[in-house]
């Protein structure tokens, strides 16, 4: 299949990523099954992204993201797409020669809801850790909601599905920012067929700048992922065993909000603490952390220094 132009479109979703921008495309141009079409989605950027995107020339065309966040570039550049089969690439990450010609070479054989995902190499930009191999994919096969409500452990980004099935499940929600995967992923688990190929055929680079550096922030919108899928597929959500609701949609929000206040993280700090008195209101320490709610946690952190000046902040640490 090699040269061949492949009925596919790839969506790369961009914010400012000029370091990284031209690197992604030249991954996604040099596939064996070459794409149809690739769309920049550029969601306003301010440096040279999308001067690097235009250089390419075809099939590179840049589109405006107009509703912000990758939910947005996903799912309006599915909305464009002219390709039969839509898949992605994040600016900051870069996809296998062979990644187009494997995932079609599945669909092309399979049923219309087919969801193809693949294994992924995590990469360091820094090098401070060498690359590995990131696990758990393999537990995502066949019809798997209770898998990917409880361990997500799909790749979003490496997914091909056909375009018409992506809109038929509702697209990618842009509310979700940075788990519009994750909502689409679990909306298929109730009608498609899950195939994972066992290779590293998308690399994730990791950098400070990553969404999931913001763990309370990610963890609201991962909250919402669920909730949406609650209130759009109430009978698949009621098959959900009692425990598994409350271990994957209650207790990481109690969890990581307690953590995000011991590492003073600010970003989506109170808005999780709201979530989690909502959820759990007799908690004890969740209804502490809610008596502080109005202190900055800039202005708590010096409090503490002052009273503990040897002791370290840590999750669980002194309240």
């Amino acid at each position: 299949m090699k040269d061949s132009v492949a009925p596919v479109t790839i969506v790369i979703p961009c914010l400012n990523m000029e370091k990284t921008l031209a690197e992604a495309i030249e991954s996604v141009l040099t596939q064996t099954a070459r794409p149809c079409e690739v769309l920049v989605m550029d969601d306003g950027s301010t440096d040279r992204s999308a001067r690097i995107a235009r250089s390419f020339g075809p099939p590179v065309r840049v589109l405006p993201n107009r509703e912000g966040c990758t939910g947005g570039a996903r799912g309006g550049g599915t909305r464009e797409a002219t390709g039969a089969f839509v898949t992605f690439c994040d600016a900051d990450d870069t996809i296998h020669p062979t990644k187009v010609e494997k995932q079609l070479a599945v669909l092309e054989n399979s049923g219309p809801e087919t969801l193809v995902h693949t294994g992924a190499e995590i990469f360091f930009d820094d090098g401070r850790r060498p690359p590995y191999f990131r696990k758990g994919g393999e537990a995502a096969t066949g019809r798997c909601l209770q898998t990917v409500f409880e361990r997500n452990p799909i790749c979003g980004a490496s997914v091909m599905m056909r375009r018409s099935t992506i809109l038929k499940l509702g697209n990618y929600d842009p509310e979700l920012r940075g788990t519009d995967d994750y909502g689409l992923s679990l909306v298929a688990a109730t009608r498609c067929d899950f195939v994972y190929l066992d290779e590293p055929l998308y690399r994730m680079r990791r950098h400070a700048g990553n969404m999931t550096n913001r763990k309370a922030n990610m963890a609201y919108f991962h909250w919402l992922a669920q909730e949406k899928f609650r209130l759009r597929c109430p009978e698949a959500f009621a098959e959900l065993p009692a425990e598994t609701i409350r271990q994957y949609l209650v207790e990481p929000v109690l969890r990581i909000v307690k953590e995000a206040y011991w590492h003073r993280e600010p970003v989506g700090y109170r808005r999780l603490l709201s979530l989690a008195v909502r959820l759990d209101p007799e908690d004890p320490e969740i209804r502490r952390l809610w008596h502080r709610r109005w202190a900055p946690l800039g202005a708590l952190r010096i409090w503490d220094a002052l009273r503990h000046p040897h002791r370290q902040l840590v999750p669980g640490g002194p309240t």
